[in-house]
């Protein structure tokens, strides 16, 4: 066999690879491509209410309502979630939580419309819709007592 042939037979090789890998990086590209299919439909308990519509529910049903304002990273807003937590489940069942993450774009018409200035701030709001608003960090026996009394209001 010549050194002709073979360099023929070579370039043949290098160019049927180069196809190969070609035609897989499509594939792949293809594929990636594709919207995946929903393996179910969302179910109810998926959909989740903005705070603004909670906060507006509760409102015209006249409950009793939390609304807790505050972000995810600051040190006083961590310490009240934490309290907050901690004491909000003993009410659950009479008083709305209308939880507010105040650097979430969504929640800014909310913002403005409470006038929030400072975080953390919690806003108790009775049955006859007056709000008693509080900000910065309170004592969880302080919260349980404010709770109680506004459970106490209806």
């Amino acid at each position: 066999m010549s050194k002709q042939t073979r360099q023929k037979q070579l370039r043949g090789s290098q160019i049927v690879i180069l196809s190969i890998v070609v035609i897989l990086i499509g594939v792949v590209l293809i594929v990636k491509a594709q919207p995946s299919a929903p393996t179910s439909a969302p179910s109810a308990s998926a959909v989740v209410e903005s705070p603004e519509v909670i906060l507006d529910r509760a409102l015209a049903a006249k409950q009793p309502t939390l609304a807790f304002f505050h972000s995810l990273t600051c040190d006083s807003c961590i310490e009240m979630t934490a309290i907050v937590e901690q004491v909000y489940p003993e009410f659950k069942d009479v008083i709305a939580l209308v939880d507010v993450n105040v650097y979430d774009d969504r929640n800014q018409a909310l913002l403005q419309r409470a006038g929030i200035r400072a975080i953390p701030t919690l806003v108790l709001i009775d049955h006859a819709g007056q709000a008693q608003v509080f900000m910065g960090v309170m004592e969880a026996a302080q919260l349980r007592q404010n709770l109680q009394a506004l459970a106490g209001s209806n």
